[in-house]
């Protein structure tokens, strides 16, 4: 059993989550969950990761560790991290991706896919993007950038490449995915609270004038 269909088995799961988590008990999402975890890693061709592998190709660690946010968002009913580094980290996957896929399918003469098989200086570089999300108390950014370099010194996927650790375009997806919905989300409560101060200053408006009133009157 490689870490290729752990990771896979753990994407399938937060996907069964994400459709089934409002229809059933918080019991019934665990037993689902381990039942869906347990079958996608029985072997080509009962199981349904390894069907999954054969068609998508690999997931990325990233898309582990994240897949493991989901499930335990669902379970638990609330993220272990906060949106905002959730938010940070989706961010960061976006904007690595829009540099480094237009790039690897020919739009310059500069190959970063190329960077992924055991470059020091593209190591070196992730790591101290990875101190700088530390720094900023950007926890996931940090995690995601230093179990993806640890995983890939073990070897740990079938890819030799390090890019192949870090993102893969199901990722990059639900990220963009992920980004809009926040975007949308916030932008609905925003509008939400407006009113809720609005007519607090008409009554104060309307209490003015009557005081204003109650006083023209007194002075008659």
């Amino acid at each position: 059993m490689s870490l290729d269909l752990v990771i896979c088995a753990l994407v399938l799961v937060a996907v069964q989550l994400r459709i089934s988590a409002n229809l059933l008990s918080l019991r019934g999402r665990v037993v689902l969950a381990c039942l869906v975890f347990v079958w996608s890693l029985l072997p080509y061709p009962w199981g349904p990761g390894a069907w999954v592998l054969s068609y998508l190709a690999g997931f990325s660690v990233s898309s582990g560790l994240l897949a493991v946010l989901a499930i335990q968002h669902r379970v638990a009913g609330h993220y272990w991290l906060p949106v905002r580094e959730l938010r940070t980290a989706c961010l960061m996957l976006v904007l690595m991706a829009l540099w480094f896929y237009p790039m690897s399918m020919g739009s310059s003469y500069a190959d970063p896919y190329a960077l992924g098989f055991g470059s020091f200086e593209f190591s070196t570089a992730l790591l101290l993007i990875g101190l700088l999300a530390w720094i900023t108390r950007a926890y996931a950014s940090c995690l995601i950038l230093v179990a993806a370099q640890c995983a890939f010194g073990a070897g740990l996927l079938t890819s030799d490449n390090l890019w192949d650790y870090l993102i893969d375009p199901w990722l990059v997806c639900w990220a963009a995915g992920w980004l809009l919905r926040d975007r949308l989300l916030r932008a609905r409560a925003m509008p939400a609270s407006q009113p809720s101060v609005q007519p607090s200053e008409e009554d104060k408006g309307a209490d003015g004038a009557t005081e204003a009133a109650g006083q023209n009157n007194a002075t008659r």
